[in-house]
């Protein structure tokens, strides 16, 4: 055995961002020497790769990120209205952990499987500042959120966010006045996951608590939990629509969870149609005319010499948000990068692409409030009559 090390990475990295093997070998100056890298997930093989050994330092260098993050499961996002949405697992939701062995081969033989480790890559984004210096364990024990833990929802919508280690949950209401008139303490059953996908809006905080608990008498309630021995708190206002009616879009940022921007301002819907044509002659031939229009009823109707035999629709929606805070206006960011995102409207859920493909980190000192206005496309083309 001559692999005398193998440096996997560690902590929680992001699947990503590049996924660094580091092999030493004492045979690395052999002539034709190359590393053998083999990925596992579980017992199924996802690539065997032949590294030559890098010329300055003989070790063998291999990125695991762009095998392991095709691997990822985007599927998982259900909005049944539960609280407790779903616990992520680390088979490709909130991460996947997959099994590096190293080997060589040299001099026509090839040694598989002489080193071996399994790592966790968790499927989370590099952030421009501190790449590589952080990982997800920044938010260990906390919201899976770069928002101001202060929210605004109401009957009839979802609010999305992310937890790590969920022990308990206390949902305190106020009245208007600052009253605290009741609380209530809920203890999921433990599961094998550290990441929990949750909904903390009204309906799914009764839905969880039973009956009417948050009403139309609450002006905003509390959802604290006890993280991994941490308590943490996220304040949900409940608010009432005024002269728009509020669209939700439901993101997946980028910590790898699912939470809500609430566009509660005028929002307008429009729609782009990509006609299909073809022209003809203007007129028909007749027994005795050449005739330009027809004379059956008591109006006359022209010959069409354009056809319109096709059409595709698609709806788009100008969105607008209240002015939000600095801090939200770094947060929202994550939306326009975010891969999945829904749109939730008369509490459907349709998919929709973001169309603005640059984004302002505004702040008040230099452009005061500023609502935040964005331009989705309804992922829901239609089609007109076929003539």
């Amino acid at each position: 055995m001559a692999i005398s090390s193998l440096i996997n990475p560690s902590g929680k990295p992001s699947v990503q961002d590049n996924l660094w093997h580091i092999a030493t070998s004492s045979n690395s100056g052999q002539t034709d020497f190359k590393f053998v890298f083999d990925v596992y997930k579980g017992n199924e093989q996802l690539i065997r790769a032949k590294i030559y050994p890098n010329p300055s330092n003989g070790k063998g260098y291999f990125d695991a990120g762009p095998i392991v993050r095709n691997e990822m499961d985007y599927s998982w996002f259900n909005p049944d209205g539960e609280f407790f949405s779903v616990e992520l697992n680390e088979s490709g939701q909130i991460a996947r952990t997959y099994t590096i062995k190293v080997g060589e081969d040299y001099s026509g033989v090839t040694n598989l499987n002489l080193a071996s480790g399994n790592v966790t890559a968790y499927n989370w984004a590099a952030p421009l500042f501190k790449r590589r210096i952080n990982d997800l364990s920044v938010k260990d024990n906390k919201f899976l959120t770069d928002r101001f833990l202060n929210a605004y929802s109401n009957f009839g919508e979802d609010l999305y966010i992310g937890v790590h280690e969920l022990t308990n949950v206390v949902i305190q209401k106020f009245q208007s006045n600052g009253t605290n008139t009741n609380s209530s303490t809920f203890t999921p059953s433990p599961g094998s996951s550290e990441y929990y996908q949750i909904n903390v809006s009204p309906d799914a905080v009764n839905d969880l608590i039973g009956s009417s608990f948050i009403d139309s008498n609450t002006d905003y309630y509390l959802v604290k939990i006890n993280a991994g021995g941490s308590n943490i708190q996220l304040k949900v206002n409940v608010v009432c629509n005024g002269k728009f009616t509020p669209i939700p879009l439901h993101f997946m940022n980028a910590y790898g969870v699912f939470e809500t921007a609430r566009f509660e301002l005028v929002n307008r819907l429009s729609k782009d149609l990509e006609r299909k044509t073809f022209e003809k002659r203007d007129y028909e031939f007749g027994s005795s005319s050449v005739n330009y229009y027809s004379t059956n009823g008591s109006n006359k109707k022209y010959v069409e010499s354009k056809i319109n035999y096709g059409s595709k629709i698609n709806w788009n929606y100008k969105l607008t948000m209240y002015p939000p805070t600095d801090s939200d206006y770094q947060w929202l960011a994550q939306l326009i990068d975010s891969p999945i995102i829904y749109a939730e409207i008369d509490s459907e859920y349709y998919p929709v692409t973001i169309k603005e493909t640059n984004y302002e980190y505004s702040k008040h000192d230099f452009n005061g409030l500023r609502p935040l206005e964005l331009n989705i496309e309804m992922n829901q083309k239609r089609f007109g009559y076929k003539r």
